[in-house]
């Protein structure tokens, strides 16, 4: 055979197999179970993008471990109070297991109700439901008075790591490692956000959210304002730092000025409770009229009414906000 006609029946071979199995890819292609998977993937995850409200709660995080009963929660705006609550009270529960506990606590105050008086058994079950959120009121203003002491000392250490040449990212880092709790998990909170990809402004305006204090407002917006106008952020800092210790200094000594007045309270209102059970005890059938008597139980609702409206009208006079 000659050299040419031989060439060329290879070509023609080759391909001739080239197309085939071009054709037999293609066709493998279209009909691949991965690919149609993959695809089908990427179609749903494109057709349900969150939409704002979604990243908001995302955000906020899980009001339930169960996704169903997150998803009912969080239909609900009234409950990110309570999970806003929950968060600045340091306490790491669900909105969830606060909603179990405020029903667990009307039930029982339900039963004691109905054994002791089925007449007020509504007014006891209110007052147990609130207990728990007394309970978080008191654990969010233990930690946001922390956070306020601790604020002067952390914003002095936040200026001297920049006064040093830390870059402000990496000082609020300093801070959260090496302040005090509970203002360096915020603090740390912040500098990871940061860390992430937010931006400064956005950073620190969620730390603002995150605590409930009107000093720690004052260092965001002093922050905001200088990231968009420029200046000696250090000096700014400490200058800040120094304000808010006169704050501080104010405010103890307007509390020193008013105790008098709220031991005049707490007296006033703890007398009638004293001498109801100092009488209890030494004659226990001298204040009997007033449970066993409709006009002795009209007696004293009116007295605890009365003894509510005072201890609400010293609370008021003693209490000064700067």
């Amino acid at each position: 055979m000659e050299f040419w006609p031989a060439l060329l029946l290879i070509l023609a071979f080759l391909g001739v197999f080239g197309l085939l199995e071009s054709l037999v890819l293609l066709w493998r292609g279209r009909d691949h179970s991965e690919l149609k998977r993959l695809r089908r993937r990427l179609q749903s995850l494109a057709a349900n993008q969150p939409t704002v409200l979604e990243l908001h709660h995302i955000k906020r995080g899980a009001y339930s471990t169960n996704p169903q009963r997150d998803r009912l929660l969080k239909r609900y705006r009234i409950l990110d109070r309570l999970d806003t609550l929950l968060r600045q009270s340091g306490k790491h529960y669900t909105v969830e297991q606060a909603l179990l506990a405020i029903g667990l606590c009307a039930l029982l105050g339900l039963v004691v109700g109905l054994l002791l008086d089925p007449a007020l058994c509504v007014l006891y079950t209110l007052a147990a439901a609130v207990l728990p959120l007394l309970l978080l009121r008191l654990l969010h203003r233990s930690r946001m008075n922390k956070i306020e002491a601790q604020l002067p000392d952390a914003l002095s250490l936040l200026s001297q790591a920049m006064r040093a040449g830390h870059a402000f990212s990496s000082a609020l880092y300093t801070v959260g490692r090496e302040g005090p709790e509970p203002i360096c998990l915020e603090f740390r909170a912040t500098s990871e956000e940061i860390s992430f990809g937010a931006s400064i402004r956005d950073s620190i305006l969620n730390l603002a959210s995150r605590v409930d204090s009107v000093d720690m407002r004052f260092f965001a917006i002093a922050i905001v304002i200088q990231t968009e106008t420029g200046g000696n952020l250090s000096v700014l800092l400490q200058d800040l730092a120094k304000l808010i210790r006169e704050r501080l200094k104010m405010r103890r000594t307007i509390r020193v000025l008013s105790a008098e007045g709220r031991l005049s309270g707490w007296i006033l209102g703890g007398l009638p409770f004293a001498f109801a059970g100092l009488m209890l005890a030494v004659n226990p059938g001298y204040l009997e009229y007033f449970w066993s008597s409709s006009g002795g139980l009209s007696v004293l609702k009116l007295m605890g009414l009365m003894l509510l409206v005072g201890a609400l009208w010293i609370r008021k006079l003693t209490t000064i906000k700067l």
